[in-house]
């Protein structure tokens, strides 16, 4: 296997993680371009969805998206689980990982592709076309970014990880999404003593220095 990975992006850290956490050791390889806020011209042809992270396989199959490719690797290294130990566990996990995803990583890249003038043309990932930036969507992804740290709040209040009693790849979903929100300028309030708890403790994790 070989994993497609950008240092410097979110999704392929959220495979990096899943695979510390695992102790999964595969073949890496940096496909962004030296010095520049862009995929390498090369990989861009050879992926059609032209985004990362992507697991290469074996037998050359191709798997893009980081939930599809944790799905994936759960099945080959079931130990230690990661995205739940039963099948309620596995939907509530699923369901959090969907909400840090959609909630908070797309409010965080709402703001970044439409504020960042290294992505003039790009507002969104993987097109060929020109996308333009649309400045009032910033404005909007700053107000989801706020929805979604005071649900996450909520729920950490309830339960020390973010998915239940045990951590998840909802944790490292989430962890990533504070995390680039904190990037973009936009850290942790001061009225989610929770969130900050809980990202303190991921943060000390080996996996997070993936």
């Amino acid at each position: 296997m070989k994993l497609y990975d950008w240092k410097v992006a979110p999704n392929p850290r959220r495979v990096r993680m899943y695979l510390a956490e695992k102790g999964i050791e595969i073949e890496t390889v940096e496909v962004g371009e030296p010095g520049q806020a862009r995929l390498s011209e090369a990989y861009l042809a050879s992926n059609p969805h032209r985004i990362v992270p992507a697991l290469e396989l074996d037998d050359r199959t191709l798997i893009g998206e980081a939930p599809a490719i944790c799905r994936y690797l759960e099945s080959q290294y079931p130990e230690p689980p990661l995205l739940g130990r039963d099948p309620r566990e596995r939907a509530i996990v699923e369901m959090w990982d969907r909400k840090c995803e959609i909630e908070g990583m797309q409010a965080c890249a709402e703001i970044l592709r439409n504020k960042v003038k290294a992505f003039a043309g790009r507002g969104l990932p993987g097109y060929r076309v020109p996308i333009p930036q649309i400045p009032a969507l910033v404005d909007r992804g700053l107000v989801r970014l706020e929805t979604f740290y005071e649900k996450l709040d909520r729920r950490l209040g309830e339960s020390e990880f973010v998915a239940g009693d045990v951590f998840t790849g909802a944790d490292i979903t989430g962890f990533v999404a504070v995390e680039m929100a904190s990037r973009g300028g936009n850290g942790i309030p001061e009225g989610c003593p929770n969130v900050a708890r809980w990202h303190t403790a991921i943060a000390a994790r080996p996996s997070a220095a993936a």
